[in-house]
């Protein structure tokens, strides 16, 4: 049966640091590729009226498409974020009275109240925070 005692646990952190300091010099060993252009050729050709009709339609679609995604994602993340930022920050309002004779009230009012109230419930859908 091997023993193993506590000696052994400094040489191998040791030998670790030594292993990930070499890492870099290696790195910096290679010599990286050179930059070579290649010319690109460029047709005379007009394109033909078709094609610019179905590039219209694809580009209607993924615009479509790409406004689905952002509903989606701000329904299914970033309005339940801001919903737990507006609970998390009703507590808080027990120290609202200590920011009254500061000037500080408004700022405390819009941080934890209006701003994630506003972006949570009066925020049109798929529209990204603070743009409405």
């Amino acid at each position: 049966m091997i023993r193993r005692t506590h000696r052994s646990l400094p040489w191998f952190g040791a030998v670790a640091a030594l292993l990930l300091l070499a890492l870099p010099v290696q790195a910096d060993e290679m010599e990286p590729e050179p930059y070579v252009e290649v010319p690109v050729q460029v047709d005379e050709m007009e394109p033909e009226p078709y094609v610019e009709e179905e590039l219209e339609e694809e580009t209607e679609t993924a615009s479509e498409s790409n406004g689905m995604t952002e509903k989606i994602a701000d329904a299914a993340i970033i309005r339940p974020l801001y919903f737990a930022r507006l609970v998390a920050g009703l507590p808080f309002f027990v120290f609202y009275p200590l920011t009254m004779g500061s000037g500080w009230s408004e700022d405390v009012v819009t941080l934890l109240w209006t701003e994630p109230f506003d972006e949570t419930f009066r925020r049109p859908l798929g529209q990204p925070p603070g743009d409405y």
